[in-house]
């Protein structure tokens, strides 16, 4: 009997050393990253016959497992990655909001000021100062326009960069929980079915969160407790004990734009840029596309707009000379430089096409990219990238591409040479626009501000050779421009075209924020629900740390107790 006593007494010293150690464990873990609760999990010993009844044996230490609750983990995850989206994307379009509405940058104080110049100029068209504060007007509005294109063009740079580490990041952590499901299948095999390696799948699950800051996952179990991990829309990052690799390469059209591949250890690549969901690299995708693209384009619009409208008028003029107008401004699509187009690789040797803004039709200029597609018969085809609507082109004779409705074309012409089925080119009239414009007269007497235009005594209008010094109906004509709507399909003003830039961004940022305060309020009720099952409580581990302390000594005094009876026992017999 006393054997059984002190064998009862021993398995209960192990027992509540095991608690006691466990409960260490999660003191010592209070702090650590991802690191769930874990608690010792006992079972009486199997009873003993003694005759007159059966008899308890003692206490077995069944496991030790974690606190943890599976659909709370995912909803975590899920709210990490919507989080992750939401901030980025706020914290990149704030960026491009305080550009477009910076008055020390913004375009609406240079684009006023130049019609206030043109008007000085109109009222007095003989002042050389007031030309001379026209030019200079016309090369601050031109720098401008540069300014705040290359200010996108470093936002662009920076989430390239961002994009590259990003992609890292995800390779690295798809390796990292490759590698911790080869470490747990492997103590999976150590244990039975019921031990689980409690801390490796802490790591797991930390890897697999921070993870999800980057883009949106989702895990699907596995054998041996090991697990499979899918991004996206479902592209696979981890199967088992292999990961794949996320990579960004320029795309086929535009190198200053990175897509996003997936590349498997054979070395096979898939784009999956449009497959991407949730985290900071959806974000910052959506922001390329909705924020970025967008308000340089229609920047190039409006700088376009300018531009075009400017010189059709300043051409019919003449200058204090008596000589006709020239091009005012100079740029791509204007004079003899071309608007960019991007050429696919596999098009056939020898086609091209060239792009100019039409000066007939500037109203309609547009501020999508456009995809100008070849098929057999041949058809043209013509797509608008932001929308994918599209219209249908021929060939009018001699490789003028025209459509049906000369109106519906973005404020383009195109001629093309050698076209043939396959072919496809990407047409950009405004990405660039902005950096491109700048003022092409330089000398105050060549500003073409008077018609040349007189009546005779019979009232018939006549041209008029040499200079008139004092006409500025011409002048009248381009200071006019400030309140005509030119843009848009005729439906807004420069000023109104440029406000509008200002005014979707804004609504953009705005809407970002408030989303991300809603996100960030949902991520931290889901830190809480993890926290409130898995987290670690020192009040209450240090309650448990003295039941356990208490029941330890108990043991050992049971211990004891079976010490004297031993002894008492002897002292008997002897």
């Amino acid at each position: 009997m006393a054997s059984g006593m002190l064998g009862t007494a021993i398995t209960g010293l192990q027992a509540f050393q095991r608690s006691l150690e466990t409960t260490s464990h999660n003191i010592s873990n209070v702090n650590t990253e991802g690191y769930s609760r874990q608690r010792v999990d006992l079972a009486t010993k199997d009873e003993q016959m003694i005759g007159v009844g059966y008899l308890g044996t003692g206490v077995n230490v069944v496991n030790i497992t974690r606190s943890y609750d599976q659909f709370i983990t995912t909803q975590l995850r899920s709210s990490t990655a919507a989080f992750g989206d939401v901030d980025k994307y706020s914290e990149l379009a704030s960026q491009v909001d305080d550009i477009v509405a910076d008055p020390s940058v913004g375009m609406e104080p240079a684009i006023k000021n130049f019609f206030n110049a043109v008007n000085d100029a109109t009222d007095d068209p003989t002042s050389i100062p007031a030309r001379q504060v026209l030019l200079s007007e016309t090369e601050i509005l031109s720098s401008r326009f540069d300014t705040m294109n290359s200010r996108f063009g470093e936002i662009r740079d920076q989430i390239n960069t961002d994009m590259v580490v990003m992609a890292d990041e995800i390779t690295s952590f798809a390796k990292e929980i490759a590698n911790l499901n080869v470490q747990i299948a492997t103590a999976q095999g150590q244990a039975n079915a019921e031990q689980q390696p409690n801390d490796l799948l802490d790591k797991r699950d930390t890897a697999l969160n921070q993870l999800a800051e980057l883009v949106d996952i989702s895990v699907v179990p596995s054998n041996s407790n090991m697990i499979n991990v899918f991004m996206g829309k479902g592209q696979i990052l981890v199967l088992d004990t292999n990961a794949n690799a996320v990579i960004t390469k320029p795309t086929k059209f535009d190198p200053s734009k990175l897509d996003v591949l997936i590349r498997t250890p054979s070395g096979t690549e898939g784009i999956v840029t449009n497959q991407v969901t949730g985290g900071a690299l959806a974000g910052t995708l959506r922001f390329r596309d909705e924020v970025l693209d967008p308000a340089q384009q229609k920047l190039g619009s409006v700088a376009a707009s300018i531009a075009m409208e400017f010189n059709n008028i300043h051409e019919t003029g003449y200058d204090l000379d008596g000589v006709s107008g020239d091009l005012f401004f100079k740029g791509q699509g204007m004079g003899t430089e071309v608007i960019p187009v991007a050429v696919s690789t596999t098009n056939s040797t020898g086609s091209s096409i060239t792009v100019m803004f039409d000066k007939n039709n500037i109203k309609n200029i547009d501020s999508s990219d456009y995809m100008l597609e070849v098929s057999n018969g041949p058809s043209y085809k013509l797509t608008r990238v932001s929308d994918n609507s599209f219209i249908t082109l021929t060939d009018s004779g001699g490789g003028t591409l025209v459509a049906t409705d000369p109106a519906t074309l973005p404020g383009i012409t195109i001629n093309s040479t050698g076209l043939t089925a396959g072919d496809s080119f990407l047409i950009r009239p405004t990405f660039t626009a902005a950096s491109t414009i700048e003022q092409n007269i330089t000398d105050t007497r060549k500003v073409a501000l008077a018609t040349n235009k007189a009546l005779d005594s019979n009232g018939v209008e006549y041209d008029v050779k040499g200079p008139m010094p004092g006409d500025n109906r011409n002048g009248l004509l381009l200071a006019g421009l400030e309140s005509t709507q030119s843009m848009l399909g005729g439906t807004a003003t420069f000023q109104g075209g440029y406000g509008l830039i200002v005014s979707e961004v804004g609504v953009l940022t705005s809407s970002a924020k408030i989303a991300t305060a809603a996100q960030e309020t949902l991520l931290n009720n889901a830190k809480d629900a993890w926290g409130n099952v898995s987290g670690v409580n020192l009040d209450e581990e240090a309650a448990k740390l003295i039941q356990f302390q208490q029941s330890y000594q108990a043991a050992a005094q049971m211990i004891s107790v079976s010490n004297v009876l031993f002894d008492s026992l002897l002292g008997a017999v002897n």
